[in-house]
């Protein structure tokens, strides 16, 4: 039998995860940045709009490293 999917809430308990997820400094200027966004393998995308520099979006995944970028697998 097929497993039912409950779609109600969804959208609450994404934004409570985003909102959840701590700040970092961004890798040029220092500026405390917030999670943009947290994929369902837990990697957490940053963007920085630029504080003396040109806007800046990397993600940290699950064990920590540091991908340049919202995609692929392009480390720093």
């Amino acid at each position: 039998m097929a497993e039912v999917i409950s779609m109600a809430g969804w959208r609450e308990r994404k934004s409570a995860v985003v909102q959840s997820a701590p700040e970092l400094e961004c890798p040029q200027c220092g500026h405390e940045t917030a999670a943009l966004d947290v994929a369902s393998d837990s990697t957490t995308t940053y963007r920085c709009a630029g504080h003396g520099h040109r806007a800046l979006t990397w993600r940290i995944d699950p064990d920590g490293n540091m991908l340049r970028g919202a995609s692929g697998h392009r480390y720093y």
